[in-house]
């Protein structure tokens, strides 16, 4: 059995030209190794890889991602005209109407009980008034003259009597008495005549200055209510007040009084919302707002909407209002206020809208933020926060890096604009974690 020297004797070329070629496939082996390893292509997983890019003018936005509900975006709300009850309904919720088209019909009985109510009302302030205007000559004061007039003359009579009961006491024909209760009916009749004389001056005061002006007021009160009464019959059927699709009112704003859905017999209140007329091609976006994008949103900014029932259209529009109140259920769950904002999409196409339903889910992108002409970097070449970011910078002469403070502005994940301490031609440079090595099969 031959031994471990003897064995690798065997592999060794006996010439020359056969040594060389066994040297040269160990170096290529070598090479090849050191290649792999120290390739700038794949190295190793963690370690950093620098990059750079020269800074030039760009275009550069900053977007807010919300989800939406389409709804009118130029509507007419249509409200009940008085207290009653649905006697007819003539539409369902989507159907396209036309202008003066009767949507529904209410029942007028309890209308005119209110009218009739009114209009006894009315005729009372009116006789009061009346009675006011010919106080002077009226039965109060008839009856307060006719007793200042009988007080007059019962102490005429008394004092009559006093002067006959004293010509007859000085006579000696009458006792004490007699005189003395004469002078006692005599005090009694001024004093009578003295109050009838208040009353009446009471009764005068009664037709005069507040009062009279209550009564004029009451008689103008009842006499307009009985007329917004009587203009109300008209608004008994209610009509479509123009071309365009009748909406649902949102939840809460148009239920009944017993939240039940609307139709015949449901009762309504005066001002209730009962629909509303989405014009043709005036349609609309609400969304709601987290707290810390409200104040980055300001009415005309322009949105771009899409959804997954038109994905393939994208509609273009502007902001129209945004709420200065929170939502009263923003906060449960999330612990953070929302705020609700709407936006009105251009006019669209006859396609567009028949594809386009009120009702549906849409994706509103809000362009926040648009510069046309900024010095955008890649947000991973930002160190630290404003006021003191730093960006490095590689000298064009020397080749050396250099940080430098730079004036950030707005952050999105695909950019960052820099506000100063930039120019467009400088060499921006920064490093990044190389990615893993991909494993082979």
């Amino acid at each position: 059995m031959e031994d471990r020297p003897q064995r690798l004797t065997r592999f060794i070329p006996k010439t020359r030209r056969g040594r060389i070629a066994v040297a040269l496939v160990l170096l290529c082996g070598v090479l090849a190794i050191w290649w792999f390893r120290s390739s700038p292509g794949t190295p190793a997983a963690g370690a950093l890889i620098e990059k750079s890019q020269v800074v030039k003018r760009e275009p550069f936005s900053s977007t807010i991602n919300v989800m939406g509900t389409i709804g009118p975006g130029n509507g007419i709300d249509i409200t009940a005209p008085f207290d009653g009850t649905i006697k007819s309904i003539r539409f369902a919720y989507g159907d396209l109407v036309t202008q003066g088209q009767a949507l529904a019909e209410l029942d007028l009985s309890e209308l005119e009980q209110s009218r009739n109510e009114a209009e006894s009302a009315y005729l009372k302030a009116a006789q009061a008034s009346e009675d006011m205007m010919s106080w002077s000559s009226g039965p109060e004061m008839s009856r307060a003259r006719r007793a200042v007039t009988a007080a007059i003359y019962d102490l005429k009579d008394a004092e009559n009597k006093l002067r006959e009961t004293k010509a007859l006491l000085d006579r000696g024909l009458v006792p004490r008495s007699e005189y003395e209760t004469m002078v006692q009916q005599e005090r009694s009749r001024k004093a009578s005549l003295e109050a009838a004389q208040e009353d009446m001056d009471t009764a005068a005061r009664r037709g005069q200055g507040p009062n009279r002006r209550m009564a004029e007021l009451d008689l103008k009160n009842s006499q307009i209510r009985l007329g917004k009464l009587a203009g109300q019959f008209g608004g008994a059927i209610l009509r479509a007040p123009d071309d365009g699709i009748v909406v649902r009112p949102p939840a809460g704003q148009g239920e009944s009084a017993s939240n039940d859905p609307l139709h015949v017999g449901s009762r309504v209140s005066k001002g209730q919302l009962i629909g509303t007329i989405a014009r043709a091609g005036g349609l609309g976006v609400s969304f709601r707002l987290d707290e810390a994008d409200i104040n980055r949103i300001k009415t005309g900014m322009a949105v771009t909407v899409t959804g997954p029932g038109f994905n393939d259209l994208s509609l273009a529009g502007q902001i129209s209002s945004v709420a200065g109140e929170a939502g009263k259920d923003s906060a449960t769950g999330t612990g953070k206020a929302s705020f609700t904002a709407t936006a009105r999409l251009n006019a669209l196409t006859p396609e567009q809208a028949r594809r386009v339903k009120i009702g549906m889910t849409a994706m509103v992108i809000v362009i926040a933020y648009s510069n046309p002409n900024a010095i955008v970097v890649p947000p991973e070449a930002v160190q630290g926060a404003a006021p003191t970011a730093t960006i490095m910078v590689r000298d064009s002469k020397t080749g050396k890096t250099t940080p430098r403070t730079v004036g950030l502005g707005l952050v999105s994940p695909t950019g960052a604009e820099i506000l100063s301490g930039l120019k467009p031609g400088e060499e921006v440079v920064w490093s990044v974690a190389a990615p893993p090595a991909p494993v082979t099969p």
